[in-house]
């Protein structure tokens, strides 16, 4: 530790000295003219200002007018520019994404057909650029728009940004043109675009959905570091599951990005982070107000409201959203409203603030578990309830609510980048379920009821400077995370038939605390090789009031972890990286079931992964990995305490392979499969099961695979309009699920299709789920259970299972103005 702190003290020396990088803005080598929209006079030149991103490898990725000036022209401008070519900026001699202003001109007669020349203008970071991108402000020329003027020069601004260097071979970056390919009704759902991971919900749509990612059970996220807006997701200690992560207070329409982490490799990676992590930046695409109504099958209402104002980065908007189900089968209903709502602002001297505030509320109704063999025998609907009237279950489903704020104030110059960014979260969950029916409590049953209340409060810090020891664009990045979590919890057991709670089984207070600081270093000793690499450190203290406990009375723990990264980075050929990774990350446990005094143990991690990356440009990526994962202990899910119960340590090895081809401006296709076999490294016991080592870990799918393809089409022009068109389909699978007791589940192949046709301001869509009408289970699994009260409890495991749903049609009207 010494050792560390005098290096890092040497490196800050260092990093005085830091020079600014070499940068050159975009320059452009085919500016095709615009056509005039029909019916306009062309007597006169007429201009119109466009945003454009230059991607690495010189083409358009995004426009957008800057400033509308109607009537066709901007539709037109936008189609002109998106066929401008451009040698691409370039930082230290690098190929690099920039943001720049061009003008478009509608040549008159009096002038021959010209296109003005770019020209750059400070601009937020393209879409694609990370919290690690880097800016620098050049001088660049502009021309007059006039043509009988001459060329005058003056001084711009043009933002040079580049994406975060990946922390190996896997990592991924999901963008709006994969993430709106297929239908994805919450935003939970777009984490099934990211290779390896596929989500269902078998408790309703409420509850936060299970997560499963390149051989882990997430469950509710346990295994899954999630963040939203710079806000972290999961909850600490909660009563349903260690990790619990809801998504439902995000509309898919405004995440404008998802990035994910496989492994433990990043230094800014904390608490959960063991499968990996996945970040969700938020921005809202089109410039205006958008409303649209959706109907569908199963009495789906949705109303969806938003507002991004014309000439603001796309971070700053507003959106609402109200939805209503009355489900696909009894007790299926659910309700729930989001407002959101995030505001950039530019002070200057590359200084700017991002804040984000989120509310909202949801109520869901529970079908609950059925034996498959029950459904087999047709003697009950796949789309039942258990129970009956002389054994009822009692009400199965809960509400949540989640009220959350945050602010981002950072700078960034030419050489250096700092950013503080606190938050504060308020949230609630109330769940009632029966899994066993009337196992545990032969006579009244074993209904219970969970309550998870908090208030997060914490942030963020972090300053990150480049200085040359073997090139120019070595980086020193120092951290700082803190959090604070105020938890009260219960868990209570209900008789089927209704009345009071028969009996109290956790009541209690927690308060988790986990301060951490971090150092990421970048080093390029050779011209093609980068190692990466850093110390985190993670203190966790934890204060537990457990009023339903025998041992009465407060009990505290506290405990640290340190995480070790590193990354080496080859480039033999242009496009080409080969990358070997190894990182150690950690779970905390439930505070509940620390004792007094005890240094808490963490559930830790090593990873390691071997592989390569190839792209070119936006035109086609893809990526191959194979990585090795070891856990000193594991949770697995026991259905009579309906909770996660510790297991013996496991390891998992596996492969993964991705590609996505944009092989023109109007298609794109995207596609993975991952493979994995996860297994106990030790006897023990798991789910309140007997296990050897060896034993596949239940739950946990060895194959997952997904495609997701969208293309557009232009049909015709019509009264100054285009009328376009779209197509996506998403396809996925998940094969070979080991289940308890040596069990296989069953296989699942879904097919989802969107279909749209836009006449400028309005969209007609029509969006199918399960388009074959796949009957498929969604949650699989194997235990004892009890639903007939009149009977004597047997201790036989049975195959349990939760519908997925069926096909369900889904009509979409917007209008944007």
């Amino acid at each position: 530790m010494r050792l560390s702190a005098l290096t890092f003290a040497a490196l800050l020396l260092v990093a005085r000295g830091a020079r600014a990088h070499d940068v050159a803005p975009p320059k452009v080598l085919e500016s095709p003219s615009a056509e005039w929209p029909p019916g306009h006079a062309e007597h006169h030149d007429m201009v119109v200002p466009v945003l454009l991103v230059v991607e690495e490898d010189g083409h358009v990725g995004e426009a957008s007018v800057e400033s509308s000036v109607g009537h066709g022209f901007d539709a037109a401008a936008v189609a002109a520019a998106k066929q401008w070519r451009f040698t691409p900026a370039s930082r230290d001699g690098k190929s690099v994404a920039a943001k720049i202003r061009v003008v478009v001109r509608f040549a008159g007669h009096v002038h021959a057909p010209e296109a003005a020349p770019a020209v750059p203008s400070p601009a937020a970071p393209s879409p694609a650029a990370t919290a690690a991108s880097t800016a620098a402000t050049v001088a660049a020329a502009t021309s007059a728009p006039a043509a009988a003027e001459p060329a005058k020069e003056a001084p711009e601004a043009v933002r040079i940004t580049g994406k975060a260097p990946p922390r190996s071979a896997s990592e991924i970056v999901r963008e709006r043109d994969v993430l709106g390919a297929a239908p994805h009704r919450t935003a939970s759902d777009l984490l099934n675009t990211v290779p390896g991971v596929f989500v269902t919900q078998h408790s309703g749509e409420g509850k936060a959905h299970q997560i499963f990612m390149r051989g882990f059970d997430a469950v509710h996220g346990q295994d899954v570091e999630l963040w939203v807006g710079g806000i972290p997701v999961n909850e600490v200690s909660n009563i349903h599951g260690q990790g619990y992560a809801d998504l439902h207070f995000v509309m898919p329409e405004v995440v404008r990005e998802v990035r994910a982490i496989p492994g433990p490799f990043d230094p800014h990676q904390g608490d959960f982070a063991v499968a990996g992590s996945v970040q969700m930046k938020l921005g809202l695409a089109e410039p205006g107000l958008q409303v649209k109504g959706t109907l569908g099958s199963f009495g789906a209402r949705r109303l969806f409201l938003a507002y991004h104002p014309k000439g603001q980065s796309d971070e700053t908007f507003a959106a609402f959203e109200e939805y209503r189900t009355d489900g696909f089968g009894p007790s299926r209903s659910a309700h729930r409203g989001s407002l959101i709502a995030q505001g950039t602002h530019d002070f200057g001297s590359d200084v700017s603030l991002r804040a984000l505030v989120t509310v909202s509320s949801g109520r869901f109704d529970s079908a609950g578990v059925l034996r498959a063999r029950d459904v087999d025998s047709g003697r009950v609907d796949l789309y039942a309830t258990p129970g009956s009237v002389d054994a009822p279950f009692g009400p199965q489903g809960g509400s949540s609510a989640r009220t959350q704020f945050a602010l981002d104030l950072h700078k960034d110059d030419d050489s250096a980048r700092w950013s503080l960014a606190p938050f504060l979260v308020f949230r609630s969950l109330s769940l009632r379920q029966n899994f066993t029916g009337y196992f545990v409590d032969a006579a009244r049953g074993d209904n219970t009821e969970q309550i998870n209340d908090s208030v997060i409060v914490g942030a963020t810090a972090s300053y990150k400077r480049t200085f040359k020891i073997f090139q120019k664009d070595d980086s020193l990045e120092a951290g700082l995370f803190g959090r604070n979590d105020e938890i009260d919890q219960s868990q209570r057991r209900f008789p089927g038939d209704g009345g009071a709670a028969t009996a109290t089984l956790v009541d209690a207070h927690v308060r988790a605390t986990n301060v951490a600081g971090f150092v990421d270093m970048a080093l390029h000793p050779l011209r093609r090789l980068v190692l990466r690499g850093g110390l985190r450190m993670d203190a966790l203290a934890y204060a537990t009031d457990d009023r339903a406990s025998a041992q009465n009375g407060r009990r505290t723990a506290q405990g640290a972890h340190l995480g070790k990264k590193i990354t080496a980075d080859f480039v033999p050929l242009s496009g080409l990286h080969l990358l070997a990774s190894y990182g150690d990350g950690f779970r905390s446990p439930q505070a509940r079931a620390l004792a007094n005094g005890e240094s808490t143990p963490f559930t830790t991690v090593d990873a390691f992964e071997v592989g390569a990356r190839y792209n070119q440009g936006k035109r086609f990526t893809g990526s191959f990995a194979l990585y090795h994962t070891l856990l000193s202990q594991d949770l697995v899910f026991d259905p009579e305490t309906a909770r996660n119960e510790p297991s013996p340590g496991t390891k998992r090895f596996g492969a993964t392979l991705e590609m996505t081809v944009r092989p023109t401006d109007w298609f794109t296709l995207a596609g993975s499969t991952t493979f994995t076999r996860a297994s106990f490294r030790e006897d023990g016991q798991a789910g309140g099961i007997e296990v050897k080592e060896g034993d596949l870990l239940p739950y946990v799918p060895q194959v997952v695979s997904r495609v997701d393809a969208t293309a557009r089409h232009t049909f015709v022009r019509l009264l100054n309009r285009d009328l376009e068109g779209r197509v996506g389909v998403g396809l996925e699978s998940i094969v070979r699920r080991p289940l308890p007791y040596g069990e296989i589940g069953r296989d699942v192949f879904l097919t989802d299709l969107s279909l749209a046709v836009r006449f400028k301001e309005i969209e007609l869509g029509c969006d199918i789920t399960n388009l074959l009408g796949a009957r498929w289970y969604d949650g699989q699994f194997v235990y004892a259970s009890n639903y007939d009260r009149s009977k004597s409890p047997v201790r036989v495991p049975a195959y349990h299972v939760t519908a997925g749903p069926p096909r369900a049609v889904f009509f979409n009207l917007s209008l944007t103005i």
